[in-house]
């Protein structure tokens, strides 16, 4: 008994397709993902100044650290997507006299809302567990190199303590001030290089903070149990997947996979009502004749086509990736510690990195939001042809 369900409106056909298409797409522009994170989060200008080596991946395997868990986090996100808008769209559907049923322009949209904020809460865990991986490798890359040039202290400052000495002098002194003998501050900042990627203990946190550290006369205070954990994942990064979700559990609990959450959902809105305003006014212009009023009742050349895509997606990106910025800073290991909220993220990476600091990231994202959809939609068609003519097959079938 065949079904009359068309192929390209069978759910399981469109479940199989979709997912096979995200995941493939994830992973082959996941190296652009890890560059875009670890540029945003590692500091070059503050390395250069204490003449530590990079940070940067030495191996295609490094490239795709945290992989795993965006191509995972993706395959979830786009399965709830397609169920909920299925489910919540046949909810809101109006029966008409004829018995059949229809849904409204209306409420497809608020279906497709609703299915965006379900999809959005799942992708917030994942991404998370993503920044900390690709941190974890970034710390690892770091403490490696540094020992390699022997800076002769610890850079996550884990075994640093208020009023012991850092190192020796030739290795903690920055390049703009070898040649100047000058009592050293008493702020570990600028006595040392502390990596952005590794664990800041309690009194690194409050120095970060401005306040003063405790002096050579008072006794330093001892590492709380949390702090000492810290440390150990400072000396010893987690590299694996179920091994960071351990790590990011014991040391914060479920709240280290729910930050960020405000700005992730501001991020998804934005980037749809850029993207959607941007393209549609595109193509008004470029056919400023057409009244019809639907989606699709523009007709575009492939160039035309191609030239819209790469301008929705521009504008995606000149408009979006300050808020991407900012979330992958309020989503890194010390994000919840040294940061309020968003707006005084993006003021605080203002101030102390300058402006393009909120641009960070921008060449390889825009790369991926370009090669992503058309990736997508070539893989989405052929698994889809696949799932068709196998759905079409009768198992052990005699000829």
């Amino acid at each position: 008994m065949s079904s009359n369900v068309p192929p390209s409106e069978n759910l399981l056909t469109a479940l199989v397709s979709g997912c096979t298409a995200a995941a493939v797409s994830s992973t082959l522009t996941y190296p652009l993902d890890f560059i875009k994170t670890q540029q945003q989060l590692s500091n070059s200008a503050y390395m250069l100044k204490w003449n530590v080596p990079g940070n940067y991946p030495s191996s295609v395997a490094q490239l795709y650290r945290g992989c795993s868990a965006l191509v995972l986090g993706t395959v979830i996100k786009n399965s709830t997507r397609l169920i909920s808008y299925n489910w919540s769209s046949k909810v809101m559907a109006i029966e008409g006299h004829d018995g059949s049923s229809k849904t409204s322009a209306p409420r497809m949209v608020i279906a497709g809302a609703m299915s965006a904020f379900i999809e959005t809460l799942w992708l917030i865990p994942f991404e998370n567990i993503k920044i900390t991986m690709i941190q974890n490798q970034s710390l690892a890359n770091e403490i490696a190199r540094s020992a390699d040039q022997g800076l002769g202290y610890d850079i996550t400052g884990s075994s640093t303590r208020p009023g012991s000495s850092v190192g020796s002098p030739s290795s903690v002194t920055p390049a703009s001030a070898k040649h100047h003998h000058q009592k050293p501050p008493s702020n570990i900042f600028t006595r040392q290089y502390i990596s952005p990627h590794a664990y800041f203990t309690s009194d690194i946190i409050s120095q970060y903070k401005g306040n003063k550290p405790y002096s050579k006369f008072q006794p330093a205070r001892t590492h709380s149990p949390r702090d000492n954990l810290k440390i150990k994942y400072n000396k010893h990064p987690t590299l694996t997947f179920l091994g960071t979700i351990k790590e990011m559990y014991t040391l914060k609990g479920i709240n280290a996979f729910t930050a960020g959450t405000f700005i992730t959902f501001t991020r998804q809105v934005a980037i749809s009502t850029v993207w959607l305003s941007t393209y549609n006014a595109a193509r008004q212009f470029i056919d400023p004749h057409n009244t019809e009023q639907s989606w699709f009742g523009h007709k575009h050349t492939a160039f035309q086509s191609i030239a819209l895509h790469v301008f929705a997606s521009t504008a995606v990106i000149a408009a979006t990736q300050p808020l991407d910025v900012v979330k992958s800073h309020i989503q890194s290991k010390n994000g919840k510690s040294i940061y309020k909220d968003s707006l005084s993220t993006a003021y605080r990476l203002f101030l102390e990195q300058g402006p393009r600091s909120l641009f960070k990231g921008s060449l390889p994202r825009g790369i991926k939001v370009l090669v992503s959809g058309g990736l997508t939609g070539a893989v989405y068609s052929y698994v889809e042809g696949i799932v068709t003519v196998a759905g079409g097959q009768t198992v052990f079938a005699a000829s």
